[in-house]
């Protein structure tokens, strides 16, 4: 930590001084430049300011359960969060402040313009009480017809869809 009054390094103990109007952080030395105030508290250290459970122990806050974490959103979500709104008579602006969220990310959710995280989803899920998060199993995949002759792996050519340009005339 440096003074902010002379601008070297601070040995021991900061203290706080009003100078011209300014409460600033500075050096045994400078602290006599203005009005003395109260120093600081005294700090504990981080261990003992969280408690006695150490720090590996604890969950992180955004932990989600195995079941939601092997869960994908459902396609048609936005359809889904509009409708439940509309239902319940709620607007854009309560849905959003019953979710903690902004308006304008309830606006592009519903236009389908943004995926919610999935603390929001959680969240819509509760308010409007509909389900948009489906098991991953659930879920259809779409995939393109592949013609096969017999056993073979799968190339990048049975996927792909080519499209040609058509040659210009001059």
């Amino acid at each position: 930590m440096y003074c902010e009054v002379c601008g070297n390094e601070i040995v021991g103990k900061p203290g706080r001084s009003l100078v011209e109007g300014a409460t600033l952080i500075v050096c045994q030395s400078c602290s006599s430049l203005g009005k003395e105030l109260p120093g600081f508290p005294e700090r504990r250290p981080r261990a003992a300011r969280l408690g006695s459970v150490p720090s590996h122990t604890r969950t992180p806050i955004e932990s989600l359960p195995k079941a939601v974490e092997d869960s994908d959103l459902v396609e048609d979500y936005h359809r889904i969060v509009k409708d439940a709104r509309e239902k319940l008579g709620l607007s854009q602006t309560d849905l959003a402040f019953k979710a903690k969220e902004k308006l304008t990310v309830i606006q592009k959710i519903e236009l389908g313009k943004i995926l919610p995280t999935m603390r929001l989803t959680k969240e819509l899920e509760h308010i409007l009480r509909v389900k948009l998060l489906a098991p991953r199993a659930e879920l259809e995949v779409s995939t393109v017809p592949v013609r096969q002759a017999g056993p073979r792996e799968l190339t990048l050519g049975d996927i792909a869809i080519v499209r040609h340009k058509e040659p210009q005339s001059k």
